[in-house]
């Protein structure tokens, strides 16, 4: 039996494929957190887009007015959908702890001051106050090189609009509007 070479594989062999194996992992990790990051921003992102197109259905299908409520003003990690005549109801809640715990959601007004409530009317209209939320800007502040987000709402959007605040060209679907 000595004619017969054995199978397998060597020590050498198999501690080159785990050093290179490892090389990979190492060159492949920058990227991979700054894709988990973007996606926990999108994911937060578009769920504030869904409670507030949510809300304005709501208002218009119970034909009375409704609102979306950003929970803990300093730090959001949830969102209400009400009605503005019974606020201690809620009809309807996201949260970003499932899928976007460390993205940070932050609504803001005309003013660019804090802000956690916009209402609609019962024709799914913004109802117009100063202190309504017309935008909410979603980061990653922890790592750097992410693609922010921003969530747009109001009277001249016709509605709800997700976009990127770092687009400059106006003819790009994903630019944020003034």
């Amino acid at each position: 039996m000595s004619g017969r070479r054995l199978r397998g594989f060597t020590l050498i062999e198999l501690l080159i494929a785990m050093a290179i194996a490892v090389l990979l992992l190492v060159l492949a990790m920058p990227g991979y957190t700054l894709w988990v990051a973007d996606s926990q921003i999108r994911n937060a992102a578009e769920s504030v887009a869904s409670g507030l197109r949510s809300a304005q259905a709501t208002a218009i299908t119970r034909n009375r007015s409704a609102q979306f409520v950003l929970n803990n003003a300093a730090a959001p990690t949830a969102w209400d959908v009400m009605m503005v005549d019974t606020p201690a109801v809620s009809l309807q809640t996201g949260s970003f702890l499932e899928g976007s715990k460390d993205a940070k959601v932050q609504g803001y007004d005309a003013a660019t001051s804090l802000a956690t409530t916009v209402a609609f009317n019962a024709l799914g209209q913004v109802i117009d106050n100063a202190t309504n939320i017309v935008q909410v800007d979603v980061t990653f502040p922890t790592i750097s090189g992410t693609r922010p987000l921003r969530v747009r709402v109001g009277a001249g959007l016709n509605g709800v609009k997700l976009c990127e605040p770092a687009i400059t060209d106006a003819t790009d679907p994903k630019f944020c509007p003034p």
